[in-house]
């Protein structure tokens, strides 16, 4: 047992919903789009498992794959979380060269282990595909 030292800063006013986009937020949950500032990616559950489709977007310049790999990666465990996803992950990458994966494979453990939900990155596949495999905790959002 731990008391709390310092009081919780709670905003209970009328509004307060409004005022930090808590419905905005909760309706982003039900969109398989999650948009970012280097590109957007979709999350997509199926009955074998989840998949997550990374896009660029308009940015053309040569790094703008990488770029948007690493924005994903960043927000992954706290999308998974909040939609409380789990099982058989599947991401299609924006296509990187193969000398970039470490890069990446490095961004998504980095992210996912400040996730409390436990999340093993399993490896790529010959196709360039990412497999995750993430402890299902709680019910998803979706069901």
């Amino acid at each position: 047992w731990r008391e709390w030292t310092q009081s919780a800063d709670v905003d209970a006013d009328d509004g307060c919903f409004a005022t930090h986009d808590i419905l905005d937020q909760i309706e982003a949950l039900s969109e398989p789009l999650v948009k970012m500032a280097d590109g957007h990616y979709y999350i997509e559950p199926t009955r074998a498992c989840i998949t997550i489709d990374v896009n660029t977007g308009a940015d053309t310049s040569p790094a703008a794959t990488l770029k948007a790999n690493i924005a994903m990666a960043r927000d992954l465990g706290r999308q998974l979380r909040m939609r409380g996803l789990g099982g058989q992950i599947v991401i299609d990458p924006a296509p990187i060269p193969k000398k970039d994966r470490k890069i990446l494979e490095s961004a998504i453990k980095a992210a996912l282990r400040k996730d409390t939900v436990e999340t093993n990155f399993v490896g790529f596949t010959q196709m360039g595909l990412i497999e995750l495999q993430r402890a299902r905790v709680r019910p998803s959002w979706i069901k």
